[in-house]
């Protein structure tokens, strides 16, 4: 469960903005459903999903990219960078101070019923620092910190780490901490050496949060799964056959001739960090090959007869297409109870079928795990008091040239306010501002 994500001095955030997901205190307008209790605490409740809006260009994807740059520095700095790799860590470049600071990224979340604060400040050349705060029973224990200090002794030696472990965290540490590179992180490492504690942190950052970036498919998820949970099968076919779009039955077929080694191509966390062109081409390239293996049809009638005619998924429509890419992220992320982050949810879809999906997180029946969706959309139509609380609704906004992360609970709104209304009138900002057009 995600609590809270914060960015400072990153791509378009200069100063540090935070998204959470913390729900306000309840009144009679609010949606009681569209939030649960925290584990361990009947004080703080969490909403369930969270839409993010505003004008091209004004940060909204930056802030996905915030979160899956930090998820791809845990999963992949110890085990798939080299001493002298680059981080891919881009800061703010529109002030001239700014890129000579780290960029720096923190996260709040659950886990297993214990709340986490885990953050690192870092440039592209090296880590300044990383902590790793844990809360078992809601008491603080400072589990590890480390710090990039200048040693200013007389024989000038390299910079060096100051390193601090609690008592809280058991097992090895220290031995661990001596493989840790100026660009790696010591909580990488220690999933390497099967750390106990730390693996299960290590494991939340890869296998909890699910992330789909606008500009290319992830289709290639959803056949994985698809592949390894029948139960989740059906129901992406009996999701696909029931929105109306002309599909009485999906078929998934798999060439039996599929090596282990050939399905392992269809890595999630591959298709969802992209950060080279050269790694876009070669993913693609394996993707592609992969995908050849799969057969995928869907079943349509005849409008005169009982009989049924097979089309490939490649000549069903966009829209079509598009559902079923997500429809396995969908339904794995609502079955597990895990955190599903989508850019510009709307593309390809109706309004109306994107909001019959976000109130499946909001159904108790069918979210019986708490798990949460995060997205970016321009659907104004999905500002509606009946789908979404003022806490759910972020708004992004450049000022001076830099991001603004706030909620829409931070304006006085009438009961009988339409929030569509008031958002295209530009009262909670967010939205372009266009000079006519005049060319």
């Amino acid at each position: 469960m995600l609590v809270e994500f914060s960015v400072e001095n990153y791509r378009s955030f200069q100063e540090k903005q935070t998204l959470s997901m913390v729900a306000a205190e309840d009144d009679e307008t609010m949606i009681n459903s569209n939030t649960f209790t925290m584990p361990n605490t009947d004080d703080l409740r969490l909403v369930t999903s969270a839409a993010i809006y505003g004008p091209n260009a004004s940060g909204k994807s930056n802030l996905i990219k915030a979160i899956q740059t930090l998820i791809h520095l845990v999963i992949n700095s110890a085990s798939r960078m080299q001493a002298g790799d680059k981080l891919p860590i881009e800061p703010f470049r529109l002030n001239s101070e700014s890129p000579k600071h780290p960029t720096t990224f923190e996260v709040i979340f659950i886990h297993k019923g214990t709340r986490y604060e885990y953050g690192i400040s870092a440039n592209q050349e090296r880590i300044y620092e990383e902590w790793l705060i844990a809360y078992p029973k809601e008491r603080q224990q400072n589990w590890f910190s480390r710090q990039l200090m200048p040693d200013n002794s007389e024989l000038q030696i390299d910079e060096v780490y100051q390193w601090s472990f609690g008592k809280g965290l058991k097992g090895e540490k220290k031995i661990i901490s001596k493989f840790v590179r100026d660009n790696s992180l010591f909580l990488s490492h220690a999933a390497q050496n099967n750390h106990p504690q730390l693996t299960e942190i290590f494991n939340f950052f890869r296998e909890q949060i699910n992330i789909m970036m606008h500009g290319y498919t992830d289709i290639g998820f959803t056949l994985g799964i698809l592949n390894k949970d029948s139960h989740l099968k059906q129901k992406v076919a009996k999701l696909m056959t029931e929105v109306d779009i002309g599909i009485s039955n999906i078929n998934i077929q798999i060439d039996p001739r599929l090596t282990p080694e050939e399905l392992s191509k269809i890595n999630p966390f591959d298709l969802q960090f992209i950060n080279h062109k050269a790694e876009l081409k070669y993913f693609a390239e394996q993707t592609i090959d992969t995908l050849e293996q799969f057969d995928i049809t869907t079943t349509h009638k005849m409008n005169d007869s009982e009989e049924e005619i097979e089309f490939d998924i490649t000549e069903e429509s966009t829209g079509t297409q598009r559902l079923f890419e997500i429809a396995g992220y969908w339904l794995y992320v609502l079955q597990n109870g895990e955190i599903l982050i989508v850019d510009e949810l709307d593309t390809s879809l109706h309004p109306v079928l994107s909001t019959e999906l976000i109130k499946m997180f909001s159904d108790p029946k069918i979210n019986k795990n708490n798990a949460q969706l995060i997205f970016t959309t321009h659907d104004t139509t999905l500002l509606d008091e009946n789908i979404f609380r003022q806490d759910q609704v972020w708004l992004t906004q450049k000022s001076k040239n830099m991001t603004k992360l706030y909620s829409l609970l931070d304006f006085q709104i009438h009961e009988d306010e339409s929030l569509q209304k008031g958002y295209l009138l530009g009262r909670y900002g967010a939205i372009p501002s266009i000079n006519n057009l005049n060319i």
